[in-house]
């Protein structure tokens, strides 16, 4: 092999900075000299056209060529050492994306002004010991994917994707890139310069030296190994056995998804052909990750203080599915409030969450086979689901003079992907819940939910109210009954609850909200809520289950 080329320690000496306050092109303001990066001096600066703080990018004037079309800011490049990385920039209409905002000489320099982006670069947090969960990093690079294939449509490769170009903004849910002083256009020769650590061997001229889009997947690879394991791709390169193979993740966090590792070792293939073929391609099997995320699930029931028997059931199942090394599933879940004679409540929930869970499984079985968007089958399947339960029920006690009158609320809610399908009825309670608040989502089939609904009684009032526990919706009453619907997204780190009014009627939704984010463990989680409605009176039978979108870690 022979010896690698780098713009790294470059012999060129930095120009003279600028003193703050020097007027560029009578409108630009040096604020301060903020470094000397990749033969260029960099300032803050003060657009006085829009008061807007600016990047200047300088360096010494010299001829330059572009293989760019002619465009309406062609003539105004013409012959400046930036006009290659300007109208890259310019060609390139993406919010993820920095962008360049003008291009001048003056004296024996040339300057190119670009936006500045809010937040900090990558290197710098990972300097400076940032905690970057898996889930994070996985976001990350979906939203970097969305960046350079906006890029790689315009036959634009970056070829210098490494932490300091990748700026992260204040609230770390966006990453947006810069750094496009090495960009070039498709198809492109061997470029002279490589970042060791970060670009591929072909980029070095190894191999056949072709340069192409599978360049960038290679170190966007490099930079989610960093952002995985905290150490810098660059500390492998002086040992030429590990300088093109890096350590598997695994070495570093035992528990990482062992697709992470998978689709990071192909994004890292020292052979282009071994790689993924595009950014898109890339990004697929990244989505299939978010969109089949891992659920955990508890569940607590409980008889409370005052009832002599528990007439409450519940049901959890998570239905998986492994094919051709690709995981996908759902998960199900049922919680039932019954009501009736001596046992007869008990046997209407349970019933009922046999009939739910039976009919759903039978009906979805072969879903992820099925159409692009499920939506319509599952709401489908989940209504008949409840209208089954509600004719097995009100059959079984029409023909059993003992179980004559029974029945039982359901809420029911499907988890599929990243939605969540509910059908209910009755006066039980689905939530959804996360730091920023907490939604109920199914409405009370009860005389008080609709007193409540109209305004004629508040939630306080509700508590107390003696008729609180009549309800004018049920399965079992009657032959037919109407199912409530509900569709929701869901996000990683979202939380579904779903109740029976036991719980509901002694903890306000505030303080659910506030048990569930702050306990980590669904179970754990279920049964403090289960401890708190029995510290309050306990009056009803307590049933909660708990499903948690969880982040990989």
């Amino acid at each position: 092999m022979t010896s690698p080329r780098s713009d790294r320690g470059s012999a060129t000496s930095p120009l003279a900075p600028l003193g703050a306050e020097t007027l560029l092109a009578n409108r630009y303001v040096v604020e301060r000299f903020l470094e000397y990066k990749n033969g260029a001096n960099l300032y803050r600066a003060i657009d006085q056209a829009t008061g807007f703080v600016v990047i200047v990018k300088e360096k010494e004037d010299e001829d330059s060529t572009s293989a760019l079309p002619e465009s309406e800011w062609a003539e105004k490049a013409w012959d400046n050492p930036w006009q290659n990385e300007f109208l890259i920039l310019r060609s390139v209409s993406y919010p993820t994306v920095v962008k360049a905002l003008d291009i001048f000489k003056a004296s024996d320099r040339a300057y190119l002004v670009i936006e500045q982006l809010e937040g900090r670069d990558l290197a710098y947090l990972l300097r400076n010991g940032a905690a970057i969960t898996v889930q994070q990093s996985l976001d990350w690079m979906i939203q970097l994917c969305q960046s350079i294939g906006q890029l790689h449509r315009r036959q634009i490769l970056h070829l210098d994707l490494q932490p300091r170009y990748v700026v992260v903004t204040p609230d770390s849910q966006r990453v947006r890139l810069t750094g496009f002083h090495r960009a070039a256009i498709l198809p492109c020769p061997t470029p002279t310069d490589s970042t060791p650590g970060y670009s591929p061997p072909e980029q070095f001229g190894y191999l056949s030296g072709k340069v192409d889009e599978r360049s960038d997947i290679y170190a966007l690879g490099a930079l989610w190994h960093y952002l995985l394991t905290g150490n810098s791709p660059e500390s492998y390169w002086p040992n030429e056995e590990t300088r093109f193979n890096l350590p598997d993740i695994s070495a570093f966090n035992e528990a990482i998804h062992p697709q992470i590792e998978r689709i990071v070792r192909k994004m890292l293939a020292p052979d282009p052909d071994d790689r993924y073929s595009t950014v898109q391609e890339l990004k697929a099997h990244l989505l299939a990750l978010i969109n089949n995320p891992q659920r955990r699930a508890g569940h607590c029931s409980d008889v409370g203080i005052i009832r002599a028997g528990n007439e409450d059931s519940l049901a959890v199942f998570d239905l998986t599915f492994t094919t051709q090394s690709t995981q996908s599933g759902l998960g199900l879940y049922v919680v039932a409030d019954g009501m009736g004679g001596v046992n007869a409540g008990e046997i209407a929930s349970a019933l009922a969450v046999d009939a739910v869970t039976s009919h759903v499984q039978e009906a979805l079985v072969n879903l992820n086979e099925g159409v692009d968007d499920p939506s319509q089958e599952i709401r489908a399947a989940m209504q008949q689901a409840i209208k089954n339960a509600n004719a097995r029920i009100y059959e079984t006690g029409r023909h059993n003079q003992d179980l004559s009158g029974m029945g039982t609320t359901v809420t029911a809610a499907l988890v599929f992907g990243q939605n969540v399908f509910i059908g209910h009825v009755g006066d039980s309670r689905a939530y959804l819940i996360n730091r920023e608040g907490i939604e109920k989502v199914s409405r009370d089939h009860s005389l008080v939910g609709r007193l409540v609904e109209i305004g004629q009684i508040t939630l306080e009032e509700a508590a107390i109210h003696p008729q609180r526990n009549l309800i004018y919706r049920s399965l079992g009453t009657y032959p037919n009954v109407e199912v409530d619907l509900y569709q929701r997204p869901l996000k990683i780190g979202d939380w579904l609850l779903l109740c029976s009014d036991g719980l509901t009627g002694h903890v306000a939704d505030e303080e659910l909200q506030e048990v569930v984010i702050n306990t980590s463990d669904p179970n754990l989680a279920a049964r403090r809520l289960v401890n708190l409605a029995n510290q309050r009176g306990g009056e009803d039978n307590i049933t909660v289950v708990l499903v948690n979108l969880a982040e990989y870690t």
